[in-house]
């Protein structure tokens, strides 16, 4: 019922020991020593006052087989920190799943940043024709003004014209339109969610009707006693389709119980985990994504809808046996830390910074998330935060 995590190829390129040196050598692998999650020296109480501070929480549910279930729990080394040869064994499994299906076509290409060709298709995806006229128009009016003040020798008013145009005012006006300050509330900020909103709404994008099946997840924006955090699932270890692996809640579109794509994905959720108050969840909106390239990983059309799902520290989550293991959280900073991501060209990224791997579908979607929306704005984070990169 969830959205399975898609196979496709890539053990061509990470395979093997000569992978791992390549991704040691560019930094994109960080080998140490394996902590375990449970210290059997800790005292049991101290253990768990720390899982409840902590903003990597974890709700295991009863299918799980590691550890108490009715305890607080949390994961403390991301996976990347395990040693070579055990992260090998992970990649190469993965890679050996990739192999069976195709490779997924991406195109470089994004939203106002330094290669023009990103610029290009994000201006196009990201505002209309009318608009991208008028904004055409308005900077055509402003050189004419400028050529008409130099003619005239007007020099002051001239500079008067170009002054907004500075690079620190430029900066300066940037800075504040483009800055989410997570500092103090992390998600919760009234400020963050609404750019998020505006961000993900500019232009929704629809389905095309090619696409007979449907499916929906939610991208669940959380807090963990204040810091931002995203919320994962890792699939039930009985489960005969992709065992152990990383998703997001949600499954395929029921015509007959769901409404709307939203419903779909909140439903599921709903089902999925246990203790989330869903009549507080606010929906940010619509992720756009590259439809092609989203049907080519799963074979399905796959709707993911950004939520914010509200403070998570307090809350006793109940993953549902019959299809999750466990829930957990993975904080904001390390989503952001591009050290923290393997990315090969023609594949779906694969997020290391956690406490499993987190890769096809599921890194697909986080990684647009960070690529498309996050790295519009300047993210200010905690001081604790310090993964942030």
């Amino acid at each position: 019922k969830m959205m399975q995590l898609p196979r496709m190829a890539g053990a061509v390129i990470l395979g093997g020991t000569s992978g791992l040196r390549r991704r040691a050598r560019y930094g994109l692998l960080r080998v140490g020593t394996f902590s375990s999650r449970d210290d059997a020296n800790a005292d049991d109480e101290q253990r768990q006052q720390g899982a409840l501070s902590s903003p990597k929480r974890v709700w295991r549910s009863a299918s799980s087989s590691e550890g108490d279930t009715t305890v607080p729990s949390a994961w403390s080394s991301p996976i990347d920190d395990k040693s070579k040869g055990d992260l090998r064994e992970v990649l190469d499994r993965i890679g050996e799943q990739e192999l069976e299906s195709g490779r997924m076509k991406q195109n470089h290409q994004g939203v106002f940043r330094a290669d023009p060709s990103e610029d290009l298709r994000l201006m196009i995806e990201n505002f209309t024709v009318p608009a991208l006229a008028s904004a055409l128009r308005d900077r055509e009016d402003t050189l004419q003004e400028c050529a008409a003040l130099m003619a005239r020798g007007q020099l002051k008013d001239l500079a008067d014209v170009l002054r907004p145009y500075e690079a620190k005012y430029v900066q300066m006006r940037r800075r504040r339109e483009n800055l989410l300050d997570m500092r103090q509330n992390g998600f919760e900020d009234s400020t963050v969610l609404e750019r998020l909103r505006r961000s993900l709404m500019k232009m929704p994008r629809r389905v095309s009707s090619a696409f007979e099946r449907r499916a929906a997840v939610v991208l669940p924006l959380c807090n963990v006693n204040g810091v931002p955090a995203v919320l994962f699932e890792k699939r039930a270890r009985h489960l005969r389709a992709h065992p152990d692996e990383v998703c997001l809640p949600g499954g395929m579109v029921s015509v007959e119980d769901d409404k709307s794509i939203v419903g779909t994905c909140l439903r599921e959720m709903e089902e999925e985990i246990g203790g989330i108050d869903h009549d507080s969840i606010a929906v940010l909106g619509v992720l756009r994504c590259n439809w092609g390239e989203v049907h080519h990983l799963t074979g399905v059309a796959v709707t993911p809808v950004v939520c914010y799902i509200g403070e998570l520290g307090h809350l006793n989550l109940q993953p549902s046996a019959d299809e999750v293991a466990e829930v957990f959280t993975v904080p904001l900073s390390s989503i952001l830390n591009r050290e923290r991501w393997l990315k090969r060209e023609n594949f779906a990224p694969i997020f290391v910074g956690g406490p499993h791997v987190i890769w096809g579908l599921t890194g697909y979607i986080v990684e647009r998330f960070v690529k498309d929306v996050l790295r519009r704005y300047t993210v200010e984070l905690s001081d604790s935060d310090d993964d942030h990169r």
